[in-house]
């Protein structure tokens, strides 16, 4: 297993003598076809090409992130993101053995409501988020076991047999220091699942720089199956499902995304929010989300 390094991206324009190797396969990264990213020229992994201080990701990740910034209201989202999760839950029941003896830890828990539901399905279910608002919602509100801070900085009291990452490693500055930890922190024969963004996607590939993944500083990192793949590997994971799931959102969230962060409409979004059709929840599936679980080896 190879032990990573940390390594801060050097500031945007800097030029390749001052960029870091790639935190995939320690390759050199070359201009994207995208601006603003970076690829590595030997196994493809895309990444953006700025610096951002620890202490901005947490402005960033702040209350306006889940009301009105990346989520019009991520509160307002519980029931139609209960049915993703619960969606997952059962792909994890159908793959890890015991389940229901398990202890799960969540990176990036949010409001809680992913350790809610799958809460009866494990023995324990408790997690960790850097957004003090999110955190003390999903206490007060939810019961659950969160706490607000650094996962890099954490000590777990015991490895545990799951450590869940939804749309979580595209946020982070160094992904391959969280999957190296979560390999330590989990129990031979132990599972990690995530989700993200799959840039080799039909969709990413014909949307290229008009991707709705793709707005750096808050989505730093574009892993393909390729690429995540390969990163797992590297510190000690075998990859054993990978899928395309479809996601339920509001129809007004979507209209939220599309006119006021993609297109800036937002007298047209105020106009049309208050229709009542908005309040429905539509499922959808681009098949450029990807859903990865992987066994920690036992060696």
């Amino acid at each position: 297993m190879t032990t990573p390094t940390a390594c801060h991206p050097p500031a945007e324009g800097a030029g390749q003598a001052g960029r870091c190797p790639c935190l995939v396969c320690n390759g050199n990264y070359a201009a994207c076809r995208i601006p603003g990213l970076v690829q590595c020229q030997n196994c493809g992994f895309v990444t953006a090409d700025v610096r951002i201080s620890d202490e901005e990701l947490t402005t960033i990740y702040g209350e306006e992130y889940f009301h009105g910034k990346e989520y019009l209201d991520y509160a307002a989202e519980e029931e139609s993101l209960r049915l993703n999760f619960r969606n997952r839950i059962a792909t994890l029941r159908s793959l890890v053995p015991r389940m229901a003896d398990a202890e799960l830890f969540e990176i990036g828990c949010a409001y809680g409501f992913f350790l809610e539901e799958v809460a009866p399905s494990v023995r324990r279910a408790f997690g960790i988020d850097i957004s003090t608002d999110a955190v003390r919602s999903a206490r007060e509100r939810k019961g659950v076991e969160a706490e607000f801070g650094d996962y890099l900085k954490l000590k777990l009291p015991y490895q545990v047999d799951m450590i869940t990452m939804w749309d979580t490693i595209e946020h982070l500055k160094h992904p391959e220091l969280f999957v190296a930890k979560a390999s330590r922190d989990l129990r031979y024969g132990g599972h990690l699942a995530l989700t993200t963004g799959d840039i080799s996607s039909l969709n990413a590939r014909l949307r290229g720089r008009h991707w709705r993944m793709i707005h750096p500083p808050t989505h730093l990192q574009y892993f393909s199956v390729a690429t995540i793949t390969k990163l797992l590997d590297r510190h000690g994971f075998d990859v054993i499902h990978v899928s395309h799931p479809g996601n339920s959102r509001k129809l007004r969230s979507i209209l939220y995304a599309v006119l006021v962060l993609r297109m800036k409409w937002q007298a047209v979004y105020s106009t049309l929010q208050n229709l009542p059709l908005f309040n429905w929840p539509v499922t959808i599936n681009l098949f450029d989300i990807m859903f990865v679980v992987a066994r920690r080896r036992s060696w």
